[in-house]
């Protein structure tokens, strides 16, 4: 079984990680671009060719939600961490302020009964409400088909007060969260994309679209992996 207490360990890490990004939607990237990726980022250990992107773990693949050729692909940063049993990927982008897919994967030996669904869902919400001290709000709640299996999904709302850290500030802003959970044979991923509500300042355009996408494109592995 997936311990409860390394559940907690690895969505806390993955707090850490990401709350910096809505301060200033974009990580540290290198001014020159990596041979091959046409990307501004650092050294990636996955397979990154032609906007399509393939975990080093092989745990999944997926198609960048910022395609070639844009601006927003060229100041794409992707931020990875493979562990044995957890593995965590993010992709932003310095052209698309606020703009946030995470792909957090789980492998092997998954909770019974939807326990770990339970657990990622609750602990980021947790996360986002204790951060900045408001709710998040329901929009809509509804099942996706992806990778060829059933996946739960929802999108909430969520007010972001002005906010500073690591000597940056933000105006406050309304963002919109949607999740997608999904498992196949030993393996689970939860999905979480961020984004500024559309009638944003800092809203870039496109975002559903890119949403959509990048949904439609992922796929989960389905063995084990070890």
């Amino acid at each position: 079984m997936l311990a409860s207490a390394t559940s907690t360990s690895a969505l806390r890490r993955l707090g850490i990680s990401l709350l910096p990004l809505l301060l200033s939607a974009c990580a540290s990237q290198q001014d020159t671009p990596p041979e091959g990726t046409g990307i501004a980022n650092s050294l990636l250990r996955g397979e990154l060719e032609d906007g399509h992107y393939r975990a080093a773990d092989g745990s999944f693949s997926v198609d960048t939600p910022f395609r070639p050729g844009s601006d927003a692909y060229s100041q794409m940063h992707i931020g990875e961490s493979f562990d044995i049993s957890e593995s965590q990927v993010q992709f932003t982008s310095s052209a698309a302020p606020i703009e946030v897919y995470r792909v957090h994967l789980f492998k092997g030996d998954l909770p019974a009964d939807g326990e770990l669904y339970r657990q990622a869902t609750a602990q980021y919400f947790q996360l986002f409400e204790e951060r900045y001290h408001t709710t998040l709000e329901p929009i809509n709640l509804q099942d996706h088909r992806i990778s060829g299996v059933s996946a739960t999904s929802a999108t909430f709302g969520q007010h972001i007060p002005q906010r500073s850290a690591l000597g940056l500030s933000a105006e406050a802003v309304d963002i919109w969260h949607s999740y997608y959970y999904l498992e196949r044979g030993d393996n689970a991923a939860f999905i979480w994309i961020n984004r500024p509500q559309p009638d944003q300042a800092g809203a870039s355009a496109g975002a559903e679209e890119r949403i959509e996408a990048f949904i439609d494109s992922f796929e989960l592995t389905s063995k084990a992996l070890r």
